[in-house]
């Protein structure tokens, strides 16, 4: 849309690199067979399509290509990696910075199964977080989930100490990196992480309806499979192959979102990883400095970074964003599916407003953005 700003980042990047739109349209008009389901041209081709995504991924988190599993977004994916993990009377570790993509499966789980879960605390300093969650745990502490990045503020955890401890303790960990994937680099080689699971959409530029489940190296052995069908190969036994990834992946695959996430790596790769986190940082602290010194305006982020978390006095989350809506500025309001990380921060239940930022946003625009929130804050007086 014209003269739009999209501050709104978090849900999903927009504007999508034009190599990403030219990927999927290429892919639907002439590779558009069904990966591994013939030996015909148009399959093998969408194989080799998808395989060399398949690569990217693995590339990109430092982790082999067989362990690189595609779901349709990151909630499949981490419904999929806890529910192939936990078992009966397991204790399971979650923070208070999740997302109800980790919340709800794992509250499900404990329900259906007789396990349990505790709650550790995220918003501490390193050694902190690892006291608190050596305290949560216990003799039956077989998982832990948590995220790299919250999805309303840029808390960030420390996942390499997290992994060491997890690993020390027998501890599968399984991490959301929904909003730290193509901003925070992350070597599974070097962190010992179990499984981490990714969208495409997000930090990573491609299409909605892909995201995928990165094991590592020795994490994969006594997986449950969650979902069963067609795999493209070993047809006749009536379990799932033994091997991964076809022993995770049932069905068709999404295979023009996932070959436009091909294209989405590249273009962050030839960003430059860390210039892209820099420039939303900078944006964010920019912001940040001009909203704390406009009376009605409360921002409760600590620190800068990919998101920023803000209320206006006197008017709902929702109205403030409805508001902004009217001077063609896109954000999200509200609770944000995460209303236990509200609750840690003290916005919970009314919510917040959040802006999101990516790599094609401007100081032009955040100054825009700057001036509609200083004559709402008027408007209102």
């Amino acid at each position: 849309m014209k003269n739009m700003i999209y501050f709104d980042n978090a849900a999903t990047t927009y504007p999508k690199p034009e190599s990403v739109y030219r990927a999927a349209d290429e892919y639907a008009r002439t590779r558009c067979g069904n990966p591994s389901r013939g030996s015909h041209a148009l399959s093998l081709a969408a194989a080799e399509a998808v395989y060399k995504t398949r690569e990217a991924l693995a590339e990109l988190y430092g982790a082999s290509p067989e362990n690189v599993v595609f779901t349709m977004n990151t909630t499949y994916a981490l419904n999929l990696a806890i529910k192939a993990v936990a078992k009966s009377g397991d204790h399971i570790l979650i923070s208070n910075l999740e997302h109800n993509s980790v919340l709800r499966p794992v509250h499900q789980i404990c329900a259906r199964l007789g396990a349990s879960y505790d709650i550790f605390d995220a918003t501490l300093g390193k050694d902190e977080i690892i006291a608190d969650i050596n305290k949560k745990r216990r003799k039956s502490t077989r998982l832990l989930v948590c995220t790299h990045q919250s999805n309303i503020t840029p808390i960030v955890l420390p996942i390499k100490s997290i992994a060491e401890y997890c690993r020390t303790n027998g501890i599968y960990s399984i991490v959301d990196c929904a909003q730290s994937s193509g901003t925070i680099e992350f070597d599974m080689s070097q962190t010992k992480i179990d499984a981490v699971c990714v969208p495409s959409h997000k930090g990573l530029y491609g299409l909605p309806g892909c995201g995928a489940i990165i094991f590592g190296q020795d994490s994969t052995e006594e997986l449950k499979t969650t979902i069963e069908g067609g795999s493209g190969s070993e047809s006749i036994p009536p379990e799932m192959p033994a091997y991964m990834p076809d022993r995770m992946e049932a069905g068709t695959l999404p295979s023009p979102a996932i070959v436009s996430l091909a294209r989405g790596i590249e273009f962050i790769q030839r960003q430059g990883i860390e210039s892209i986190r820099e420039r939303e940082r900078r944006l964010c602290e920019y912001i940040m400095a001009a909203l704390k010194d406009i009376d009605g305006v409360t921002v409760y982020n600590l620190e800068p970074g990919s998101t920023l978390l803000f209320n206006c006095d006197g008017i709902t989350p929702t109205d403030t964003a409805s508001m902004l809506d009217s001077y063609g500025i896109c954000v999200r309001a509200g609770l944000h599916c995460a209303p236990l990380a509200h609750r840690t921060l003290g916005t919970f239940p009314t919510g917040a407003v959040r802006a999101s930022f990516g790599a094609f946003n401007t100081k032009r625009e955040a100054d825009k953005f700057i001036d509609a929130v200083e004559r709402i804050i008027k408007s209102k007086k």
